[in-house]
């Protein structure tokens, strides 16, 4: 089987990736056998993505080991640091298996933050209220709308029955 050619942006993204990973074979003092073949082989169809420690002091011999590896096993050489090679391989059944289902996005209301707006509805919650206590005169903010606009720097408020705040303070007798 022919060795998997990775280009550079891929291998620095797996190398990431496995930073964190655990040594998933650990090769033994009879070197590289038909079981740790065997084993890595499994371990890549399991994970994709593995590391490998080879307890080897002869780098000549762990390289060997690395390319053999990804020689017969048709795996992409991601990474060899001293005793530790990382090897990927990508599994057509999981992508298959694991492809999350598509949600349909959720509806945003937009609801405006900020001080501008915390005021326009505290606001507006101010003259409701006093509405219905029948005190609308005594808002202290009150005489500062003027007909059709609404405060200096304000967002122009709808109420109740869908006119500008404005208006309806001016309808009431509210402006100067």
């Amino acid at each position: 089987m022919a060795q998997l050619k990775l280009p550079r942006d891929e291998r620095i993204t797996l190398r990431a990736a496995a930073h964190h990973l655990d040594p998933v074979v650990l090769l033994g003092a009879s070197g590289l056998t038909e079981a740790v073949k065997k084993e890595v082989s499994r371990a890549l169809d399991a994970h994709e993505l593995i590391k490998v420690r080879v307890p080897s002091d002869d780098r000549e011999e762990r390289v060997e080991i690395y390319e053999t590896l990804a020689e017969e096993l048709g795996a992409a050489k991601v990474q060899l640091i001293g005793k530790l090679f990382v090897l990927y391989r990508p599994n057509p059944d999981k992508d298959k298996k694991e492809a999350p289902a598509e949600k349909a996005p959720a509806e945003k209301k937009e609801r405006k933050t900020g001080a501008k707006a915390r005021n326009q509805r505290k606001r507006l919650t101010e003259i409701i209220q006093a509405e219905k206590k029948g005190k609308a005169k005594s808002l202290p903010w009150a005489s500062t709308v003027k007909k059709g606009k609404t405060p200096k720097g304000q967002v122009k408020a709808v109420g109740e029955k869908g006119t500008p705040l404005g208006k309806r303070l001016a309808r009431k007798g509210f402006s100067k």
